[in-house]
């Protein structure tokens, strides 16, 4: 190779990036005639010429010149330590090169762990044992980087007697790269010569000093892109006419007549060489499958376990006898160990039909992973085969909502069936068949509301709501549209005094080919939802509502004679003290204004109440004429701006017969910010369009004024006050549902 040593050291630099790891310990090479690089760690001291040298912890320099990396006794290093050092320590590091008679040029670097920092020595107290100030190369000074510390430069004052010879004909190129935290030793003769001779077959390259500044191991390795680290040392000779053009790098193993080149030699502490170690592994019949010689902490490569293997009667499984160790530290042999098992045979699956003169073949497959034996079952011919006949498909009621879809099982009715035979299916769609929300509508009549997806609701057919509450089952089969994604389902028969018992509720449906399907139950009540809202942070208004309509449910109970398990009772003082006993203040509308134009079919108003066992409806007890019918009546109800036509051919749940003449009428489209609200109704005959009987002005406020007042009944007047603070609550929220 014809290049400048500048190119040459570039080049190595640049192959010199692949780490192996190399403990903080002292090697010697394994044969005495082998060229070695090792290193050698020592006490930190000083001399008037200002050269860092290696010296014995507890010796005492009387004369610097015998203390080099080569004469001082080695610092002992434990567990990633250096015995008797600590972080702020500073220690040096001499790289050695032995069992070599002769050098042109060398090259090694090596790369040091973040436990440690390059260090320099700026003052010195004489030829005494002492530093006086010690930095580390980045450390801030007042008079900046030190002048003998360049860095990425050379560091000749940092490498003690470094290959010396009092000619001075070596050159040193020796410095730290702290960004790659890798220490360069580079050297090469400066004259002609093609060599220099090394005293005592070996010589200290370069010298470095370190500061300790974590107590994390302190370890040092080799950065090379080669796979073999020995490649990363490199010693030469010199050609035509002294030019370091011409180098010769050592490999691993000699060559010719040029012996190979070790780093650190063997692993070696305090004295111990490594071991080899004889690794045998042997297959399941006793053969020896392979046995080799490991160095001590070297890798274990076992060889691969065979794939699962079976017969007509088992399948077999293999692994070793005993766990391999990841690197060599004994000897070892490793079995192999067959473990048979019986079969795990599946349903089977029909290969070959039956026909009414051949029989068929059912193939049965292992279900353990990798064994892949199959057996074989003959089938009758047709006319032998024996003919299902299925039951109905039944729903099992297994689906978990948005978990898992639940499955039907249907079973050959035969009895002389001789598999006794089942067949279960996944219905897909039952995954999603429950209640996506629930809402509660605080009206005049307190409504649960289920929403349903639309997309679910359309997989099913005959989809409705069964609630089962205070012991009677309800079934809501009439949904409306809510939003653009949803079916509601609405439960109005909750009175306030039963806000807190429980409801179970199920969405119910028919899959498309006829299996009746249900969802998992769901429990809940009005309390469970004012709880859960309160929870929530609610607006002002809404806390309100919230609290007034649970102190509302509690009043109905306590008219009902119900003290135990009140609504209230898991309120905090906090939200107890948004409610309110102030005495609402009454105004009575109740108004009969004469037909001025009677006739005979009049109806009569014979009295006007409130219904308050669940939603608060307006009752009114109307008497018609013997000679007519429910069915030729209408009644225009008007509140707040708003009629809606009452018939009892369109609304039959609105009415209640006593006798043939005499009905309860129901106005239910009062909501509960409508309480203190007039009402009108006017009667009409259907035929005619003529009204046929007084005007009546009534309102639920009025009702209150009336009857509980006038009744005396002190639980009465209690329930109509707090129905009308829950009713104000509700027009506050709605005015300002933010405020």
């Amino acid at each position: 190779m014809k290049k400048s040593f500048k190119k040459v050291v570039a080049i190595l630099l640049a192959v010199m990036m692949i780490v192996c790891s190399v403990p903080l310990t002292v090697f010697a090479a394994d044969d005495a005639n082998r060229a070695n690089i090792n290193l050698q760690f020592g006490d930190v001291s000083c001399t008037a010429t200002k050269k860092t040298v290696i010296k014995p912890r507890s010796a005492k320099m009387t004369d610097y010149l015998t203390y080099s990396g080569l004469n001082s006794d080695k610092l002992i290093y434990s567990n990633g330590k250096i015995d008797g050092y600590a972080t702020g320590d500073f220690f040096t590091v001499s790289v050695l090169l032995e069992n070599v008679t002769e050098l042109s040029a060398a090259e090694v670097a090596i790369k040091y762990s973040e436990a440690i920092e390059p260090a320099y020595i700026k003052n010195y107290k004489g030829r005494g044992d002492n530093v006086e100030v010690a930095y580390m190369y980045n450390e801030a000074t007042s008079e900046g980087p030190h002048a003998d510390f360049p860095i990425n430069e050379a560091i000749p004052t940092q490498s003690g007697s470094a290959l010396y010879n009092s000619a001075s004909t070596l050159g040193e190129t020796s410095y730290v790269d702290p960004e790659a935290r890798i220490m360069h030793a580079n050297f090469a003769v400066q004259t002609g010569a093609d060599s220099v001779s090394l005293t005592d077959s070996k010589a200290v390259l370069a010298t470095f000093m370190f500061k300790i500044v974590n107590d994390k191991p302190i370890t040092f390795s080799i950065d090379n892109t080669q796979s073999d680290p020995y490649e990363t040392y490199t010693l030469g000779t010199i050609a035509n006419g002294g030019k370091v053009e011409e180098y010769k790098t050592y490999a691993k193993v000699s060559e010719a007549d040029v012996p190979a080149l070790d780093f650190m030699g063997e692993n070696e502490y305090n004295g111990t060489v490594g071991k080899n170690y004889t690794i045998t592994f042997v297959d399941a019949d006793g053969q020896q499958i392979s046995s080799a010689e490991y160095k001590e902490g070297t890798a274990i490569v076992p060889p691969s376990l065979p794939a699962t293997t079976h017969d007509d009667a088992q399948h077999y499984t293999y692994s070793w006898d005993k766990e391999i160790p990841a690197t060599a530290t004994a000897d070892g042999t490793y079995t192999i160990i067959k473990t048979g098992a019986p079969h795990t045979w599946d349903a089977g699956v029909v290969t070959t039909e039956p026909t009414t003169t051949t029989t068929g073949i059912k193939t049965y497959t292992c279900t353990l992973d990798g064994c892949g034996a199959t057996k074989t079952e003959t089938l009758p011919k047709k006319e032998d085969a024996h003919v299902h006949t299925w039951s109905e498909w039944k729903y099992n009621n297994d689906a978990v909502y948005n978990v898992k879809a639940g499955t039907a099982t249907r079973t050959c009715t035969d009895p002389n069936c001789p598999e006794h035979a089942t067949e279960t299916k996944t219905i897909e769609e039952t995954k999603a068949l429950g209640v996506y929300g629930k809402t509660v509508t605080l009206g005049a009549a307190v409504t649960l509301n289920l929403m349903v997806l639309k997309s679910t609701y359309n997989s099913f057919d005959n989809v409705y709501a069964e609630i089962t509450f205070d012991n009677t089952s309800y079934v809501i089969d009439s949904p409306v549209d809510y939003a653009s994604a949803y079916k509601k389902f609405d439960f109005d028969k909750i009175g306030p005094k039963n806000f807190g018992k429980p409801l179970v509720i199920k969405i119910c449906g028919t899959t498309k080919d006829g299996i009746k399907c249900e969802s998992e139950p769901l429990n809940y009540s009005i309390k469970t939802y004012l709880y859960n809202m309160l929870k929530k942070n609610p607006t002002p208004n809404l806390k309100k509502l919230l609290v007034e309509t649970l102190y509302y449910g509690e009043a109905d109970q306590k008219y009902n004679n119900i003290n135990t398990d009140l609504l209230t009772a898991e309120l905090t003082e906090d939200q107890k003290a948004v409610h309110t006993n102030d005495v609402p203040t009454y105004e009575t509308k109740n108004q009969q204004i004469n037909n001025p134009t009677p006739t005979a079919k009049d109806i009569v108003w014979r009295g006007s109440s409130l219904s308050l066992s669940g939603a608060v409806y307006v009752m009114y007890y109307v008497v018609i004429p013997s000679t007519s019918k429910i069915d030729d009546y209408k009644f225009a109800f008007t509140l707040d701006g708003v009629t809606t036509d009452v018939t009892y051919a369109n609304d039959p749940d609105c009415f209640q017969k006593v006798s043939n003449t005499e009905y309860y009428l129901f106005f239910k489209k009062m909501g509960s910010h409508q309480y203190s609200l007039p009402i009108t109704a006017v009667p009409y005959d259907i035929a005619t369009g003529q009204q046929v009987g007084p005007t009546k002005i009534y309102s639920a406020e009025s009702y209150a004024l009336s009857r509980a007042y006038v009744s005396g009944k002190a639980q009465l007047r209690t329930l109509v006050d707090q129905l009308l603070r829950y009713g104000r609550a509700n027009i506050a929220y709605r005015a300002n549902p933010r405020g």
